[in-house]
């Protein structure tokens, strides 16, 4: 990786450590995560309910 390269892959790694150390990322997070789980929820809830009938 030239010098160039790392030094710009350095300060994004330490601009990504700053955003993730807010409070508007982390709620962020928390609904995509809440998104995520719920229609995993609601896709196992349809599956049990055609394998009962």
């Amino acid at each position: 990786m030239s010098r160039v390269a790392k030094e710009t892959a350095e300060e994004r790694l330490e601009e990504l450590k700053k955003e993730v150390n807010t409070a508007a990322y982390i709620n962020d997070a928390v609904e995509r995560i809440s998104w995520v789980l719920s229609g995993e929820i609601f896709e196992m809830q349809e599956k049990n309910e055609c394998r009962q009938g």
